[in-house]
């Protein structure tokens, strides 16, 4: 049987967590050893620009693969075009720890931190704190790049190292609670040897605009929480995060879809135990969220850290989640799983804390879909206003929204195409949400995509994503 994506009406709700991310910013002029950026990249607005331009600077790194300049603005334009593996072999013979080039090392450690490679991220974050000055732009660079490899790796103490911020905003409110943090984050403690956990989903998954629900327990407390990968760190509602008397380290503003775009001050706090099935995590970053306020019925979010910790799999078929440990051995379990017929796989890179993109298909154009599985409505997908320009589809205003809607032909991530869908646009927050991380982001692909595909199975080690193989639609 062959499985299908299900559109139906226009959705009532939205809820596209973690949306409020810091971005790769310009470097300043007058910093050392910089190697200057193409001109061409100032008329860079969508995809097509990008493609167009390719292939000059393709030909011009074949020509002379000793030119330096060209070698870093090959680089240059492939991550912009999200092909962050080639672009990594590209600029790594420009940066190490004896590099000069402020640049380089700034691309180059991007791209480690994107693709996971957190130690060879350290060592180049680390020389750009060596080469650039305190309050520059790059060394701000550098200092967040750092905050966020050892928020990755779960070394909080580290955070010490770096001067305390002197705002709270972005970065620097996640350095400032990771400076205030006592003791490791995310212990891991099993409750059978067997080190295996699943999380039965509540509720009708299939149904128009439902997300995943699971029961879990924060200090002991029974919460029910909806599955949503785009949001970072445990998100309570703020009533609840109240009655449990979480230990609040900092606060922070932020901005949503789920809020409308409308900034909300957030604590961060501390759980001393979530309970999950048959694992427990301790000392848990939380989020004390606004939520039940503004008509959410859940309690809350689970979210992609707390997914981190584990080989975490989203299993449809079997309303539930199950998380396993993070080493070979469980992954050959969850190989297992598939029943001799190997798993389709789609590499992923990580932006900010939590933002996972994968190479896909929309309408024949390869795109970077940001793996957002919270968006609570009956279509699979939203798009940006560039993608949509750079298509040339057709938009039908919502009614009493300010959302759109438009008709796709073809969607899916590669390998996973699936035919004719909706997808919603001016959902994002952000100014310039396309642009915002210095590689286009084209569009996001959530639930109504994933559900039907059995399964989903999240490999932070490897990068990579696993699904079950797929039967033809025809």
């Amino acid at each position: 049987m062959s499985r299908t994506l299900r559109t139906a009406a226009i959705p009532l709700a939205i809820s596209a967590l973690g949306l409020a991310t810091w971005a790769c910013q310009p470097d300043t002029p007058g910093e050392p050893a910089y190697r200057q950026a193409a001109a061409e990249d100032e008329d860079f607005r969508l995809r097509s620009d990008v493609e167009a331009a390719l292939s000059a600077r393709a030909d011009a790194f074949a020509a002379d693969p000793d030119d330096e300049n060209a070698r870093h603005a090959y680089a240059d334009i492939l991550f912009k075009l999200g092909d962050m593996w080639e672009a990594d072999e590209v600029i790594a013979p420009l940066a190490d720890p004896t590099s000069w080039n402020v640049d380089d090392l700034q691309l180059a450690a991007r791209l480690a931190y994107l693709l996971g490679d957190y130690g060879r991220a350290e060592t180049l974050y680390g020389r750009m704190m060596e080469l650039t000055e305190p309050g520059s732009e790059a060394h701000a660079e550098a200092t967040r790049g750092l905050t966020l490899t050892w928020y990755q790796t779960n070394q909080f103490t580290r955070a010490r190292e770096l001067p305390a911020p002197e705002d709270n905003e972005g970065a620097s409110s996640l350095l400032t609670f990771m400076q205030a943090f006592e003791g490791e984050p995310y212990g891991i403690e099993w409750a059978t040897d067997e080190r295996i956990a699943h999380l039965p989903m509540t509720n009708d998954i299939t149904q128009p605009g439902a997300l995943p629900i699971v029961d879990l327990e924060v200090n002991g407390q029974t919460v029910s929480l909806i599955l949503d990968t785009g949001g970072d760190r445990l998100y309570l509602d703020k009533g609840i995060y109240a009655s449990l008397g979480l230990n609040t380290l900092t606060h922070r503003e932020a901005r949503y879809a789920y809020t409308g775009g409308a900034t909300v001050e957030e604590p961060l706090g501390v759980a001393e135990t979530v309970t999950m099935g048959e694992v427990t995590l301790t000392n848990v970053p939380v989020v004390g969220a606004t939520w039940k306020e503004i008509g959410q019925t859940s309690d809350g979010v689970l979210t992609t850290q707390l997914l981190k910790q584990f080989l975490s799999t989203m299993d449809y078929d079997n309303r539930r989640i199950t998380l396993r440990e993070r080493t070979p051995g469980a992954l050959a379990e969850v190989m297992a799983t598939f029943g001799g017929t190997p798993p389709l796989e789609a590499p992923f890179f990580m932006t900010t804390t939590h933002l996972m993109f994968a190479k896909g298909d929309l309408n024949g154009h390869e795109i970077n879909y940001f793996m957002d599985s919270g968006l609570a409505m009956s279509m699979p997908m939203i798009v940006v206003d560039e993608t949509v320009e750079l298509l040339g589809l057709e938009t039908n205003d919502i009614e009493g929204t300010p959302y759109y809607w438009t008709a796709i032909e073809s969607h899916g991530l590669n390998g996973l195409v699936k035919g004719a869908t909706q997808a919603m646009g001016n959902v994002f927050v952000e100014q310039d949400f396309f642009w915002q991380s210095g590689f286009m982001a084209d569009a996001l692909m959530s639930h109504q995509y994933l559900w039907p595909l059995g399964s989903w199975t999240i490999d932070f080690d490897n990068r990579m994503f696993y699904f079950p193989a797929q039967e033809s639609e025809e």
